[in-house]
């Protein structure tokens, strides 16, 4: 079952090869290292209190965005929808240099709003088109326990999101062109599955 974007997941990040190879070579550091760090996310574990669990590390960078973008001035986007020069005008004056992980994910956004991505396509960006649930023996998604060694404490392939080699616009850009949808399974969204009843 492909379902996108769900608490109780484990996301099983897009190809993003090239991305992938240029953040791991040499260790460069990516704007998403606070997220990426193992030993930061096992002691977030330990001092959970007794019977709660850690969400995953995609909604923990999922909660800190939207924090940070309720902060932000409304960008008033552009009319045109595509890859028009209107568009990439806009994307290059609200997102130049190196990029924070939040301003990464709101181009991204912004790129689907203004028609250059579609659904999937952000979705394969952030590394949550295939999600696969684990089921307990009962038929219940099955959570991990809050062992502080235990694959919670895992990132669950946030680290091979394509999101989270990118350094700039320019990387995205050169990402999005790449993308093709006949090249990714399909999916269907975590509102989806929970109206169906499946999680």
């Amino acid at each position: 079952m492909n379902i996108a974007g769900n608490r109780f997941s484990r996301a099983l990040p897009c190809s993003g090869t090239r991305t992938r190879q240029a953040a791991q070579g040499a260790h460069q550091a990516s704007a998403f290292d606070l997220y990426l760090d193992v030993e930061r996310q096992r002691q977030k574990m330990r001092e959970l209190p007794p019977g709660q669990m850690l969400d995953s590390v995609y909604m923990q960078f999922m909660d800190d965005y939207r924090a940070w973008k309720a902060r932000q001035p409304e960008a008033d986007l552009p009319d045109s929808q595509g890859w028009t020069e209107e568009n990439l005008t806009f994307l290059r004056e609200h997102y130049a240099g190196n990029l924070s992980a939040f301003e990464i994910y709101d181009a991204l956004s912004a790129m689907k709003e203004l028609g250059i991505l579609s659904e999937k396509a952000l979705r394969c960006a952030e590394g949550t088109t295939l999600i696969r649930l684990d089921m307990d023996l009962n038929g219940g998604v099955f959570r991990t326990s809050a062992d502080p060694d235990s694959k919670a404490a895992w990132l669950h392939g946030f680290d091979e999101a394509p999101m989270v080699g990118f350094r700039g616009l320019e990387d995205i850009l050169s990402w999005a062109k790449d993308f093709r949808e006949e090249d990714h399974p399909d999916f269907i969204t975590g509102a989806e599955a929970m109206a169906r009843g499946w999680i």
